[in-house]
């Protein structure tokens, strides 16, 4: 995928280094462990693309990849990545389809 830097340039980025995608003022930020950069399209396209590989929208601001979550804080509703250092939010009726995806994670890993 093409991202845009901050002086105009572009750069590649691996489908597996996307952590999750945000929308803040009608911009689309890509967030990986690097960094954020901007992508020109919309999250609904961004979801119609990814959504069989992984990636669910769990608030109207964001498309995050269910892979890369570490942890869910159900008090703050956020689901965080790379150590806690970045974070989207989950929505009220996001949470249960979330926590049902992560405790079948969570038996997948313990068997």
């Amino acid at each position: 995928m093409r991202v845009l830097l901050n002086d105009g340039s572009s750069r590649e980025i691996r489908e597996e280094e996307i952590l999750y995608f945000s929308s803040y003022k009608n911009t689309i930020f890509v967030h990986t462990k690097e960094g954020e950069f901007v992508l020109p399209t919309t999250l609904s396209d961004l979801l119609a693309a990814y959504k069989g590989k992984g990636f669910e929208r769990l608030d109207r601001s964001n498309v995050v990849s269910l892979n890369n979550i570490e942890c869910y804080d159900s008090e703050r509703k956020i689901v965080t990545f790379h150590q806690g250092e970045q974070f989207a939010t989950v929505s009220e009726p996001n949470e249960t389809r979330l926590r049902k995806f992560l405790a079948a994670r969570k038996n997948t890993s313990e068997s």
